[in-house]
């Protein structure tokens, strides 16, 4: 699959498995057992809404060797989208469902990568020698963590080589002055990529290394552009983890978060809208003014495949915190036959509103 930038919408452009038992830590001379020297070794990438995980994706699975990459891309909503836009050649791809890994489904993360190594050994998948998670934009990465390192059916087979946290260049100064997730998942960063580097000044890009640095002064911090990083440099074996435990922020306990219909991850929803036939584009972008006009500072994250009745073809539209990028279209239809397909993340706003104000001045 792959883009095509389209022109347009300036008024946008703003800015489970048994296993056998395991082996002791250490044989008897004081080194550890082979078995453990040769974990896969399992790197996570976290990062905000809108912060350029899958742009990171799609470079990275274009990179010699990444066909050997089981990746685990875990998404917020009830229907999937991140897994169709990464232009992926790599076979063992598994999409995480309904909640994040750090909340309801942190069981279903050990399972799937159980499930990995079972469907390895019983031949329905190829091998392979690293394993990469791509979390939630809404992930509190510790728990994460904690499941990889201290579950027995899991730490005795991978080994936690990296956690790799994107920060937007423009927006992750008001992030971290939110106090919310962003704090957190940089203070878990082994690496720590600020993306859009092309769009910011040095004095800007200086303040959020300043901002980073304060959050986790043991951190490696790299500016890429457009996604494009040395896979060398995000799959090296870090020295060390983080696990605060002491992070001041304004999100509840995630042992108290549901994931019901609506979604909900704290005071965040999402809802995903499918639609089959053709939508007019003009009423799509009168929604859309009226939306983002009225409800802006609400709406976080909006990712999407657009079927108008006269672009011959589909249209990728994403925007965050109210910054459009300019629409794209696709060569082919990701889910093989002609569909609008929008996800979006919000806070103070009511799903059924959202879809109801869709259907009545999109679809009317």
């Amino acid at each position: 699959m792959r883009r095509i930038e389209a022109s347009g919408w300036d008024e946008f452009n703003q800015s489970a498995a048994e296993w056998d038992e395991a082996p002791e830590e250490m044989t008897q001379t004081g080194e550890k057992s082979p078995i453990l020297l040769n974990r896969t070794p399992v790197s996570v990438i976290t990062g905000y809404l809108g912060s350029g995980k899958t742009t990171l994706l799609n470079h990275l699975v274009s990179q010699p060797g990444m066909d050997k990459t089981a990746l685990i891309i875990n998404e917020f909503g009830e229907v999937g989208l991140d897994h169709v836009l990464v232009e992926s050649a790599i076979e063992n791809t598994l999409l995480l469902e309904n909640g994040c890994i750090c909340c309801s489904i942190r069981g279903d993360l050990v399972d799937t990568i159980c499930d990995l190594f079972a469907k390895v050994r019983a031949g329905d998948l190829p091998a392979f020698d690293r394993v990469l998670i791509e979390t939630t934009g809404l992930a509190d990465p510790g728990p994460i963590v904690r499941s990889i390192v201290t579950d027995e059916a899991v730490k005795n087979r991978c080994n936690l080589e990296a956690m790799i946290t994107l920060v937007d260049g423009i927006l992750g100064g008001e992030q971290i002055s939110q106090g919310d997730e962003t704090v957190v998942q940089i203070a878990h960063a082994d690496l720590v990529l600020i993306t859009k580097g092309d769009l910011c000044g040095t004095e800007k890009l200086d303040g959020l290394r300043a901002e980073v640095r304060q959050i986790n002064p043991d951190a490696e911090i790299t500016v890429i552009q457009h996604g494009k990083v040395d896979p060398d440099l995000l799959f090296q074996p870090w020295e060390h983890h983080t696990f605060p435990t002491e992070v001041e922020t304004e999100i509840d306990p995630h042992e108290e978060h549901g994931h019901d219909h609506g979604h909900n991850h704290g005071h965040v929803q999402s809802i995903s809208i499918v639609h089959d036939a053709p939508i007019d584009e003009d009423r799509f972008r009168a929604w859309l003014r009226s939306l983002y006009s009225l409800r802006a500072p609400g709406l976080l994250r909006l990712k999407g495949i657009v079927n108008f009745a006269d672009a011959n073809g589909p249209v990728l539209i994403q925007a965050v915190a109210g910054v459009f990028s300019p629409p794209a279209r696709l060569e082919t239809w990701p889910q093989g036959h002609p569909e609008t397909h929008l996800v979006l993340i919000f806070k103070g706003l009511s799903a059924e509103d959202v879809e109801r104000s869709f259907r009545a001045n999109v679809l009317r």
